[in-house]
């Protein structure tokens, strides 16, 4: 009997958890603070989906029958997580205890237009580095990392004086899964965010740089214009070759 009920309870565990309740946390570049945010959810989502796609080439012959065999993969594509996040700075709840990063939102009526303003930012092109801002979201064992692809804002209440005081959010995020990128070993593109300057040893090829600096040796060509070689083939290895940020 001792027996069933530790198997109860380890269940029981596995289903409900157990200890303080795990906030979600949206992590993000602020347009506005210029630093990073690290901002826990008012309310956990009540659901999220992953949608996953990979594609095929068919290879199947004229006038010959379709199989599910003859199908080439081409790769797969990143995830797209869409989740929905409610804002209200209206209703008390009682013993509902206000998390520290949530403070200055909920005692303040326009900070919640300012969080909006921020993830809505999250969707446009810095000027300075000509890219999105990283986005993280982090609940229990999850972290699902990439861009802002889409934003949906609903503004549902309004005080005296226009200012919006629930919100309900709708975000869409092209990326993927931490854990399963570490399982790929999956890793960024990496171009030198500044220009750098080497040299070949003998018998090096400017592919060879190329894959070396930028994980993808096509760009042999950028190095190739930028120092004016004309046949790749017929390098100085004398000289140091200038590689260029992409």
């Amino acid at each position: 009997m001792a027996d069933i009920l530790t198997e109860q309870g380890k269940r029981k565990q596995l289903i409900f958890g157990d200890g303080e309740l795990k906030k979600a946390t949206l992590t993000y570049m602020s347009s506005q603070k210029g630093s990073k945010v690290v901002l826990p959810v008012q309310f956990n989502p009540t659901d999220y989906s992953i949608t996953r796609k990979a594609t095929y080439n068919d290879t199947t012959g004229k006038l010959q029958e379709p199989h599910p065999r003859n199908l080439q993969s081409r790769g797969s594509r990143l995830a797209d997580l869409k989740i929905r996040l409610l804002l209200d700075t209206t209703t008390e709840y009682p013993g509902y205890v206000v998390k520290s990063g949530l403070q200055k939102y909920i005692n303040n009526d326009k900070e919640l237009s300012g969080i909006c303003e921020d993830l809505s930012m999250l969707t446009k092109m810095y000027p300075k580095t000509h890219t999105q801002s990283w986005i993280i979201f982090s609940w229990g064992s999850m972290e699902f990392e990439g861009f802002v692809t889409e934003l949906s804002i609903n503004y549902k209440m309004f005080n005296r004086n226009g200012q919006p005081v629930r919100a309900e959010l709708s975000l869409s995020i092209l990326g993927e899964e931490r854990n399963i990128l570490q399982t790929l070993g999956a890793k960024p593109r990496e171009s030198p965010d500044r220009t750098k300057y080497r040299m070949l040893q003998q018998k090096d090829e400017l592919w060879m740089l190329a894959d070396q600096e930028y994980q993808d040796p096509s760009c042999w060509k950028e190095i190739a214009r930028e120092n004016g070689i004309l046949n790749p083939r017929k390098v100085d290895y004398t000289r140091q070759l200038k590689v260029p940020s992409l």
